[in-house]
């Protein structure tokens, strides 16, 4: 009886999560604005329970939104796409989405090494605390440049869930869409993340890499490193000396950490390694 119990159960999940997505859907049709940007996402489950369902974004959406992000950035300023994209340039292209970016917020009350905090709340834009060690010390620019690239991912991907009432329905909160804040807490390992343990930090260290390593400009970088060393188009290995040599190339390119770069390369199968995909 347990097992038919259990089994009816499942059979239910994707017959409810239709008749969710129908409701939300017909809720989108009210506000046609709304209805452009999101008649075409996906929607799951939200296992982590922030939401009754999440965005589930392909590699190829946030690989896509981010080099066009980037290379209208850089046209507009300079005129050309130029790379690596300046750390100024990430710290205003994030102020652009932003009520404010504070480099400088006390952090020391955070849990584990918090880097980055992201603030949300209905009827506001988010605001970005940065803790002020990467923007203090000269040699942690790149982090800096990373946490600034997760902070954009966030606010890109994330903020509309916490502003519109058709997001603000799919939250398990009881006082949305109120104005209560709600805080998300970065840690240093998860600015760039190859597990996917929660799905707003692993879409936000994907747009990470994008932004700061486009799709077209690193591919393009890939095939002419393979040309240079006539290389076949299998992964590579990290451990090899062509795999460690590709991440340095890609890392000076980009001004990007190692493990930054590395995780990049992992991410597009460039590389080898273990990794899963949760957008």
């Amino acid at each position: 009886m347990a097992h038919e119990t259990d089994v009816a159960a499942v059979e239910a999940v994707p017959q409810a999560l239709r008749l969710l997505r129908a409701d939300f859907r017909n809720r989108v049709q009210s506000n046609p604005a709304v209805h452009e940007t999101l008649k075409e996402m996906r929607w799951v489950w939200d296992h982590t329970h922030r939401f009754r369902m999440r965005p589930d974004y392909s590699a190829e959406e946030i690989n896509q939104q981010c080099e066009t992000i980037v290379c209208n950035c850089s046209r507009k300023k300079y005129g050309d796409v130029v790379f690596p994209l300046r750390t100024d340039d990430l710290r205003e292209l994030l102020e652009t989405e932003t009520e404010s970016l504070d480099l400088c917020a006390d952090l020391s009350n955070e849990s584990g090494e918090t880097e980055l905090l992201a603030e949300f709340r209905h009827g506001h834009r988010p605001v970005v605390r940065i803790t002020p060690g990467l923007v203090q010390e000269a040699n942690l620019e790149n982090r800096l440049r990373a946490a600034l690239a997760h902070a954009y991912g966030h606010v890109r991907l994330h903020d509309f869930l916490f502003q519109t009432e058709e997001g603000s329905w799919l939250s398990f909160f009881d006082d949305y869409p109120g104005s209560s804040l709600r805080i998300h807490r970065c840690h240093r390992d998860a600015i760039a993340p190859l597990k996917d343990e929660d799905w707003m930090e692993w879409q936000a260290g994907y747009a990470c890499g994008a932004l700061l390593m486009p799709i077209g400009p690193l591919l393009a970088l890939v095939r002419q490193f393979r040309h240079d060393r006539d290389l076949d188009h299998a992964a590579l290995s990290e451990r090899s000396l062509d795999g460690a040599t590709l991440i340095h190339e890609v890392a000076e390119r980009f001004q990007t950490s190692w493990r930054s770069s590395r995780v990049r390369l992992i991410q597009q199968g460039i590389l080898a390694g273990d990794t899963r995909s949760l957008f």
